[in-house]
């Protein structure tokens, strides 16, 4: 069991690298989305970095899977050859919070997916995404903070 709140988040602009194939692999397109936003300059305090999940691991392919390394690095953000610019759509949420290495993320959220949502009579609006709320190179595994944000219906 995970705790689970009910949240209204509001919608984010962010810039983001696509990633095709395990999610798990997708540490490359962060590697590249870092590298695009040092190259800018100073990366904002206000940095906010995220997973945005497209597909269900149980029925798509690992090697088709599809997912967005993100980040909010301002309002003014735009596009380019490297970055997309994309909206996380707002609105009610359930967030379940994992404490601990990147690791547990997977588990959590298919419970989240399997055992919460049907349990609580909820829908989902579409595939959950993940916010990274503390920084890998700062912070060892078992302190890191994750919360799996899933989009409800209705």
């Amino acid at each position: 069991m995970y705790p689970v709140h009910i949240r209204e988040l509001a919608p984010v602009r962010v810039v983001s690298i696509r990633h095709v194939g395990p999610y798990e692999a997708a540490g490359s397109a962060f590697d590249q989305l870092w590298a695009w936003a040092h190259a800018r300059g100073p990366i904002p305090a206000n940095l906010r970095v995220f997973s945005i999940y497209h597909d269900d691991p149980a029925c798509v392919p690992a090697d088709r899977l599809r997912c967005d390394a993100a980040m909010y690095v301002g309002p003014d953000a735009e596009g380019d050859g490297v970055v997309t610019v994309r909206e996380i759509p707002g609105g009610r949420h359930a967030v379940l919070a994992v404490k601990g290495p990147y690791s547990l993320v997977p588990q959590a959220s298919r419970w989240l997916l399997e055992t919460w949502l049907p349990q609580h009579g909820e829908r989902p609006a579409r595939a959950p995404f993940d916010e990274y709320l503390n920084n890998p190179a700062t912070v060892p595994p078992e302190e890191l903070r994750t919360d799996i944000c899933l989009p409800l219906a209705g």
